[in-house]
C-alpha cells in the first residue's frame, strides 16, 4: 500500500538541537536553584513534553507552580537563545523536498508549541517543504496515544487509511505512537532515543541516515501488492 503521508519527528530526526535544549536547560534550572543537568540527562528527556523532562532532570523536586515557572524560563531562553543553536542533520532539507516531489505530504509534529515550531521550522529553512506542523498546544493528545494521529492529524489530512502514513522518529515513543495507531514505523537510529529500547519495539524500517529515507519510501510506493 503506497504511502500519502511521512510525519517526522523534529528533534533528533531532522535537527541536530541537543545542544542549545542542554544549554537552555542548565539556565533554567539554575535559575530556581536546582542543579545543572548533564548533556547526557537532558538527551535522555528528549522527545518527553517539556514538563515531564523538567520533573526528570530535578528528580520530581519540580512541581506544581514552580513547574510553571521554570518551563515558562526555558521557553524564553530557548526563544532568545536556543532556537539559534539547532542546525539540521546533513541532508535533512533535500531528503524533505525529495520526498514532495513524490507527491507524499509531510507532517511535523513536536512537543514545542506550534508557534515556537513554525519559527524553528523557517529558521532552518524547511517550512515551505511542510504540509502541515502540529505543536503540542494544538491538540490533547500526545506521543504515543494513538488519538494523537485518530483524533487530530487523520481528520485534517483527510486521511483515513493508517498504513499510507509514515511515522520517522527516534524515540521509543515515536515508535509506539506507531504501533498504537497502526502507522507504518521507522526508527531514526541516528537520533537521541535508546538503542535497546527501540529496537525492542520492532520498528518496521531502521534509518541509520535521514538522506537514506527517499530510497526507503520508493520500494513501498512501487510495489505491486493489491492496495
Amino acid at each position: 500500500m503506497s504511502l500519502t503521508t511521512v510525519i517526522f519527528d523534529f528533534d533528533g530526526t531532522l535537527a541536530s538541537s541537543l545542544e542549545g535544549i542542554h544549554a537552555c536547560f542548565q539556565e533554567a534550572l539554575a535559575t530556581f536553584g536546582y542543579g545543572r543537568p548533564s548533556v547526557a540527562e537532558v538527551r535522555r528527556t528528549v522527545g518527553l513534553t517539556l514538563e515531564e523532562s523538567v520533573r526528570i532532570l530535578t528528580n520530581g523536586q519540580c512541581d506544581g507552580a514552580k513547574l510553571g515557572k521554570v518551563v515558562d524560563c526555558y521557553r524564553a531562553l530557548y526563544t532568545k537563545k536556543g532556537r539559534a543553536m539547532a542546525t539540521l542533520f546533513p541532508g535533512a532539507k533535500e531528503t524533505l523536498t525529495a520526498v514532495r516531489e513524490m507527491g507524499i505530504r509531510i507532517v511535523l509534529v513536536s512537543n514545542k508549541s506550534h508557534k515556537g515550531l513554525c519559527r524553528l521550522a523557517e529558521h532552518l529553512g524547511i517550512d515551505a517543504s511542510v504540509n502541515m506542523m502540529l505543536g503540542v498546544d494544538e491538540s490533547s493528545f500526545r506521543k504515543p496515544d494513538a488519538r494523537l494521529f485518530t483524533e487530530t492529524i487523520a481528520p485534517r489530512l483527510a486521511e483515513s487509511h493508517p498504513r499510507r502514513v509514515l511515522m520517522v522518529g527516534d524515540t521509543e515513543s515515536d515508535i509506539l505512537f506507531a504501533k498504537n495507531a497502526g502507522l507504518r514505523s521507522c526508527w531514526a537510529s541516528y537520533g537521541y532515543g535508546d538503542e535497546a529500547a527501540c529496537k525492542a519495539l520492532a520498528p518496521e524500517f531502521i534509518l541509520p541516515n535521514i538522506t537514506r529515507l527517499p530510497g526507503l519510501i520508493h520500494p513501498i510506493n512501487t510495489s505491486k501488492q493489491e492496495e
